[in-house]
């Protein structure tokens, strides 16, 4: 009894709070007393609010007080025997313990699997001489692309700082030996 007033008591808040926290403008009324009672009292009776710290529903600790589940529309005869045939015919029926599947153990005996639909040929070959155009592929073993080691070859491309190559030049003062006193 304590643990349904303490979930109860959670739930009408939640409510109430979704209720007030809406804006005026494209709020519904907010709900009253009975609205929210009634609502708490289908939760209860359909068994979907937790009744202990694993969140166990009640419907999941007594079945036979609930009214069963509603399952979907189910498939006939005839279309679950067309469904095993497939999955023998592609391999895609568990044969051992380990839920290897007879196209694992032996792929080559049966047809293979379609693959999704990618680019076309025409594509790569767009994106690939548009990538050249623009500099956008690797050279080298450096990482880097042919637009950024020579940015003005290539139009609109990032341009990279140029790197400078000077000779280091020791002055003479730095060169001499220093005299000690």
């Amino acid at each position: 009894m304590k643990s349904t007033r303490l979930i109860a008591a959670p739930l009408l808040l939640m409510s109430l709070h979704a209720a007030w926290s809406q804006t005026p403008a494209s709020a519904p009324a907010p709900l009253t007393r009975a609205e929210v009672k009634a609502d708490l009292d289908a939760a209860r009776k359909a068994g979907v609010i937790p009744i202990n710290e694993e969140g166990q529903m009640p419907r999941d600790i007594n079945p036979k007080a609930y009214p069963p589940k509603q399952a979907g529309p189910a498939a006939t005869r005839a279309e679950v025997t067309a469904e095993l045939a497939a999955a023998r015919r592609s391999g895609d029926i568990p044969v051992n313990d380990e839920g290897e599947t007879a196209r694992d153990i032996n792929p080559r005996a049966y047809p293979p699997k379609p693959m999704p639909p990618g680019l076309t040929r025409a594509q790569v070959q767009a994106e690939t001489q548009a990538a050249y155009r623009a500099g956008d592929f690797q050279v080298g073993e450096s990482g880097e692309t042919a637009a950024e080691q020579n940015p003005s070859r290539y139009a609109g491309s990032p341009a990279k700082p140029p790197k400078l190559h000077l000779p280091h030049r020791k002055s003479k003062a730095a060169s001499a030996p220093v005299a000690s006193q």
